[in-house]
């Protein structure tokens, strides 16, 4: 049993990928390698879906093909999979300080986490995935060798666990990098070391979140120049240090296009008044 949870843990992690990469990209016009690892996998969609898989036997003895009952299946896995879009929005965002992902233009939606359109989309698509493709995947693991299986899993974990590794080796330096912003986002309110006119609105051409915050905090260092304490003008090169020397961090930004530093965003609308 746990290897053929592995097992589906891998496809489905897998499925996610190739569900969501070619959506995202289509509404960008650019291949974007969605997900937080390098590999072709987003976990969590393994985790929904391997949450789906094992508890839709709740329904059995019903009849499947009532309307009814098909309907109720779809609420059923579309606040699983909510539930678990939410959680993990929250995670990211307590232990990273940032936000990777936000519906808060959407009509419905929960703390801009979840959204009810998508969660019906995920409702559907995760229906049609447990009632007609599931079972290929099992069928395929009932007809594949344990050697093979084997093999498959013991490679593919080698190369998530590797890639998870660095990865999170990265979103830590992210997490440090923004609560620095943050220290220097409360230095510059409240110790008032600053007293330039309002700052403009600029807006970058390239959608990459390094470098539109590269630019800010260039902005912000000519314009205090001379009057920025040697605190604060410490942080500010630290921090064009760590984004300018590390590639991982803007890799991540790529794959994430609307995320936004919200911290940041909240410095610039207080620089904008007039100390």
């Amino acid at each position: 049993m746990f290897i053929k949870i592995l097992f589906l843990f891998m496809v489905y992690a897998v499925v996610g990928w190739l569900w969501e990469t070619p959506y995202v990209s289509i509404g960008h016009k650019k291949f974007i390698n969605r997900g937080f690892l390098r590999g072709p996998y987003i976990p969590i969609y393994g985790m929904a879906c391997l949450t789906i898989v094992l508890t839709m036997s709740v329904f059995d003895g019903l009849n499947q093909g009532s309307i009814g009952i098909v309907i109720i299946q779809i609420i059923f896995i579309a606040l699983i999979s909510a539930v678990w879009e939410y959680v993990t929005s929250w995670s990211l965002e307590v232990i990273f300080k940032t936000r990777w992902w936000d519906y808060s233009k959407h009509k419905y939606n929960l703390n801009g986490r979840i959204a009810l359109d998508y969660s019906i989309l995920f409702g559907i698509g995760g229906y049609i995935l447990w009632r007609f493709i599931n079972p290929v995947f099992l069928s395929l693991y009932g007809n594949l060798s344990a050697n093979i299986i084997l093999v498959v899993i013991v490679t593919f974990y080698a190369f998530f666990l590797a890639d998870s590794y660095i990865t999170l080796k990265d979103l830590f330096s992210l997490r440090t990098a923004i609560i620095k912003l943050n220290k220097l986002k409360l230095d510059l309110a409240y110790k008032q070391v600053l007293f330039f006119d309002k700052l403009e609105q600029r807006k970058v051409a390239s959608k990459d979140h390094i470098a539109d915050l590269m630019a800010s905090l260039q902005e912000l260092k000519d314009k205090g120049k001379g009057k920025l304490s040697d605190s604060i003008d410490t942080q500010i090169t630290y921090l064009q240090n760590t984004f300018r020397n590390s590639k991982n961090l803007s890799r991540l930004f790529m794959k994430f296009p609307r995320t936004r530093f919200h911290l940041w965003d909240d410095l610039r609308e207080r620089l904008s008044r007039k100390k």
